[in-house]
C-alpha cells in the first residue's frame, strides 16, 4: 500500500525495498515495508499520505511496517537509529500517528516533533517544538509542550530525564526544512503577483535557487568542479555565479538548470549563486566548499643527509604522504635530473656530481599544492681504485 513519496533528497539517500536497494530521489514513491536510510551528509524530505512531512536527518533509518493497514494514510513508523523531525497535521477520531523506537512511542497530532534513537546507547529522545505529544513508555505515559524534551533509555526501571529546550533555535532549524521544500517547488505555492495600474502582472516572489552539487561539508580533492543548481522561477532572465566574490559567469537566460566548471583555491570557498526575474527580484543560494590547503609530506630513505658515499651512481628512494599526488621532480644541484609519476613512492637512478651535492625532491599534488625536500651528499673527489695482486701471483 502507497504511504508516501520522496519530496527532496540531499547527499545520497537509500530505499530497502524487497531484497532491493534504491537509490532514493526526488518523487519516489513509498510503500509499506519500505525501509529509508540517509549517509553521513545525507537528509531526506518525505510526503505523508495527507499526515504532514518527514525530515530524516544525516545516518538516520526508518521503516514502514507491512502491516500498517488500519488507515490509507501513515499511521506508524519505525525509527530504527538516527533523527527525524515531522510536521503532523490534527488527526481525526479512529486515525492516529506514532513514531516508534525500540522502548518507546511517541503519538503526535497537531504538532511539530523530533524524534531520535541512539542505537549504542540504546537511548530514545523526543523534543516538542510546537503542540503537545503524548510518550509511552512500558506502562509510564508522558504529556510533553512545546519547549520540553525527555529522554528515556531501554535499562529496566531507569527514571525519565525532563529538560528544557531552545525553542525558538529548534523553530529556526524547522523553518530551515521547509524552505529546503519550497527551494524545489515540490508544494504549490500561492500566487503573490499583483496587478498594477498600467494592467501588467507584479511579481514579489523571489527566485528559488538550490546549489545540488558539489555537496557542502563533502572534502574536495579536485581544483576544478562543476558546479550544478536547480533554478524555479517562471520569469528568470539572468544568472550570476560568484566565486570568492569574484564573478565567474554572467549571463541572460531563462534556462531552470545550471552549470559551470570553476576552479577553486586551497582553504575555504565561498560559492554564490544569484537568480534574477524580470521584475527584479533576486534569489541567492550560496555554499562553502573547503579544497584541500596541505602540501604534500615527502620522506627520503636514500641516501641520508649529509651522507658520503664512494660511487656517483646512487638510487633515490623515498614516499610522499599524498595518495592525491601527480608527479614528482628531483633537483641536483638545483638542475631538473628527473620527472616520475610512479608514486607516492619513487625510486629514481641518478648520478651525483663530484664533491657536494645539493638533492631536492618536489611533489605536487592534484590541487597543485607543492611539497619539497632536501638533503645533501656527497662524494670522493678522486676515484678509489683497488688492485687485488694474490690474483695475478697465484
Amino acid at each position: 500500500m502507497m504511504k508516501g513519496s520522496i519530496e527532496v533528497v540531499k547527499g545520497r539517500a537509500y530505499v530497502y525495498r524487497n531484497g532491493r536497494v534504491i537509490q532514493a530521489a526526488d518523487d519516489m514513491t513509498i510503500y509499506t515495508g519500505d525501509v529509508v536510510e540517509t549517509s553521513r551528509h545525507g537528509s531526506v524530505l518525505l510526503q505523508m499520505m495527507d499526515v504532514g512531512i518527514v525530515k530524516l536527518k544525516p545516518l538516520t533509518q526508518i521503516k514502514f511496517p507491512e502491516n500498517d493497514n488500519n488507515q490509507i494514510q501513515v499511521s506508524q513508523v519505525k525509527l530504527l537509529f538516527g533523527e527525524v523531525w515531522a510536521k503532523i497535521r490534527k488527526m481525526k477520531a479512529g486515525e492516529s500517528f506514532e513514531i516508534f523506537t525500540k522502548h518507546a512511542v511517541s503519538l503526535v497530532s497537531n504538532a511539530i516533533s523530533i524524534a531520535a534513537y541512539d542505537k549504542r546507547r540504546s537511548k530514545s529522545t523526543f523534543s516538542i517544538i510546537e503542540g503537545d505529544v503524548e510518550v509511552h513508555k512500558d506502562q509510564n505515559h508522558y504529556f510533553l509542550t512545546a519547549g520540553e524534551k525527555i529522554v528515556l533509555d531501554g535499562r529496566r526501571n531507569s527514571k525519565a530525564r525532563h529538560r528544557k529546550i531552545d525553542i525558538y533555535r529548534l523553530n529556526q532549524d524547522w523553518k530551515k526544512v521547509i524552505t529546503i521544500r519550497e527551494k524545489l517547488g515540490r508544494k504549490f505555492r500561492e500566487s503573490l503577483r499583483t496587478t498594477t495600474i498600467s494592467g501588467k502582472d507584479q511579481d514579489f516572489e523571489v527566485p528559488l535557487v538550490h546549489i545540488v552539487n558539489p555537496v557542502e561539508g563533502v572534502p574536495i580533492k579536485d581544483r576544478r568542479v562543476t558546479v550544478r543548481a536547480t533554478i524555479y522561477e517562471e520569469h528568470l532572465d539572468r544568472v550570476i555565479l560568484t566565486v570568492n566574490k569574484q564573478v565567474i559567469h554572467d549571463v541572460n537566460t531563462s534556462l531552470k538548470s545550471f552549470a559551470k566548471e570553476i576552479s577553486l583555491r586551497p582553504g575555504e570557498n565561498i560559492v554564490e549563486l544569484k537568480a534574477i526575474d524580470r521584475f527584479g527580484n533576486v534569489g541567492v543560494d550560496q555554499k562553502i566548499y573547503k579544497l584541500n590547503d596541505l602540501p604534500p609530506s615527502i620522506s627520503i630513505f636514500f641516501p641520508f643527509d649529509n651522507l658520503e658515499l664512494n660511487t656517483r651512481f646512487v638510487s633515490l628512494q623515498g614516499v610522499v604522504d599524498d595518495p592525491d599526488v601527480r608527479e614528482v621532480k628531483v633537483f641536483l644541484n638545483n638542475r631538473l635530473i628527473a620527472r616520475d609519476r610512479a608514486v607516492p613512492t619513487f625510486r629514481i637512478p641518478i648520478i651525483l656530481d663530484v664533491g657536494e651535492n645539493l638533492i631536492r625532491v618536489e611533489a605536487t599534488n592534484k590541487v597543485g599544492l607543492t611539497g619539497k625536500n632536501e638533503i645533501t651528499a656527497y662524494t670522493s673527489k678522486q676515484s678509489s681504485i683497488v688492485i687485488q695482486f694474490n690474483q695475478f701471483l697465484n
